[in-house]
């Protein structure tokens, strides 16, 4: 206060508005106020090994040490939400595949190879039964069980997608009975058909949605 005018004093002093903000964020001014503050314009995320990532939005983020997981960066309800997506692969044993052609997908996360051909006769026993009638003993059932090799490629000749398929079926077969016993206490003899052996074997493709020949590109 002034002794003399018996006013108040005024003093002004200049506000310095901290503009610095973390990375992934902006400093925006506000209507209304003196100072602005900081805005998320990116995605932060913390991956294995205490590793602080910045993202910017619709970008994606795929690291080297594991080409199984991916980040993206989006924004939901007005917030950036970094989103994880982790690819299973299926089950891969080197055994099953030709050798020499293990290789990994287009993203590098699964290995895929060509599979060996394998077509097995396989049993089971089982009761067989008949309109009521049942086996007294369960019978030696054998089927075919296996994966054998198909393939899908372009042909340049024939512009379009060419199929080879192959079934795990049998390859020979015999005849052989039971004897059922039904509930009146009849009995009588049942024929059916049992697997000798299997094999991989031509069949035809299923139509997929290449199979109109291809239409070349214009550039």
């Amino acid at each position: 206060m002034d002794p003399i005018t018996r006013l108040n004093i005024i003093n002004c002093r200049p506000v310095v508005c901290n503009t610095e903000c973390s990375k992934g964020y902006e400093y925006q001014t506000v209507h209304g106020k003196c100072c602005g503050k900081c805005v998320q314009k990116s995605c932060i995320f913390t991956t294995h090994g205490n590793t602080t990532h910045i993202l910017e939005l619709n970008n994606t983020f795929v690291p080297n040490n594991d080409k199984c997981v991916k980040y993206t960066c989006e924004k939901i309800n007005g917030q950036l939400i970094t989103k994880e997506t982790k690819t299973t692969c299926s089950p891969f044993n080197p055994l099953d595949c030709e050798p020499g052609t293990e290789t990994t997908d287009a993203t590098g996360c699964c290995q895929t190879c060509k599979r060996k051909s394998v077509c097995e006769i396989k049993s089971k026993l089982t009761l067989v039964e008949v309109n009521g009638c049942k086996s007294a003993q369960p019978v030696n059932i054998t089927s075919c069980a296996g994966h054998c090799g198909s393939s899908s490629m372009y042909s340049a000749a024939a512009n379009m997608m060419m199929r080879q398929c192959e079934c795990c079926q049998e390859a020979s077969v015999s005849k052989k009975s039971v004897e059922l016993t039904c509930a009146n206490g009849l009995k009588m003899n049942h024929s059916y058909t049992a697997v000798e052996t299997c094999s991989c074997r031509k069949s035809e493709c299923e139509p997929g949605t290449t199979s109109e020949p291809l239409q070349r590109r214009r550039r």
